[in-house]
């Protein structure tokens, strides 16, 4: 019984561990839950490599495809941040634009869009130039790097909730390219952008701990196999 009770801890503690950075997509299969109808999966050689895929956005400055945005709120990568303890969003990036930079921010809100609801993103851009190779972006999530947003609704005014209440129910999350602070709704911009590997950060200290604890069982059993 022993023995069954630590495999069932191992299993339990080794699958957390495995699956810490679970909040992932790389577009192997289909653009969701990034993807819409105006976004497509491509392969070519433009990709991190020849064969592998990578979301297409082919911007063109006018509705419907007016600018670079990438949203979801399914539910792997919405709800409570601080439980999960995400620290930040991680992606690779290619601006092909031969004319716009790409000013990357992370947008977190508690309703549908902007026009309503509390919101809060990047407070400074990540700039990607035009034409360019692939680059490793990461955006923090707390609440020294991000601002509320002001409502994208004319004269509107910013949410009523606080950083810690909308991080601990996330409705949407959108990756924006956007100049101006305090934004979070995307500007316009004419080229495509490729993204892969969109990726949530969990707390390293969490998994640390994980793994702590893991150890620490697994010198228990040992411990008690000498003894027997």
């Amino acid at each position: 019984m022993k023995n069954f009770t630590f495999v069932i801890h191992f299993f339990l503690l080794f699958n957390f561990i495995t699956n810490a950075d679970y909040i992932f997509e790389d577009f192997t299969t289909n653009p969701e839950p990034w993807g819409s109808a105006k976004w497509n999966i491509e392969i070519s050689q433009d990709g991190l490599s020849a064969s592998n895929p990578y979301l297409l956005v082919d911007s063109i400055g006018s509705p419907p495809k007016r600018g670079v945005i990438l949203r979801t709120n399914d539910s792997l990568w919405t709800g409570n941040y601080i439980s999960k303890g995400i620290t930040g969003i991680a992606f690779d990036v290619r601006n092909m634009s031969d004319q716009d930079s790409l000013r990357l921010r992370v947008a977190i809100g508690e309703s549908q869009n902007p026009m309503s609801g509390t919101w809060f993103v990047s407070s400074s851009f990540i700039n990607i130039e035009p034409s360019s190779n692939w680059t490793s972006v990461f955006l923090p999530i707390n609440e020294n790097e991000l601002s509320k947003a002001s409502s994208a609704m004319s004269n509107g005014s910013p949410g009523s909730l606080n950083f810690n209440q909308v991080m601990s129910n996330v409705y949407a999350l959108r990756i924006i390219s956007q100049g101006a602070n305090g934004n979070a709704i995307c500007e316009d911009h004419y080229g495509n952008v490729f993204f892969d590997n969109i990726q949530l950060i969990p707390e390293p200290n969490s998994i640390s701990m994980i793994i702590l604890s893991l150890l620490i069982l697994v010198m228990i059993k040992n411990q008690k196999s000498v003894v027997t």
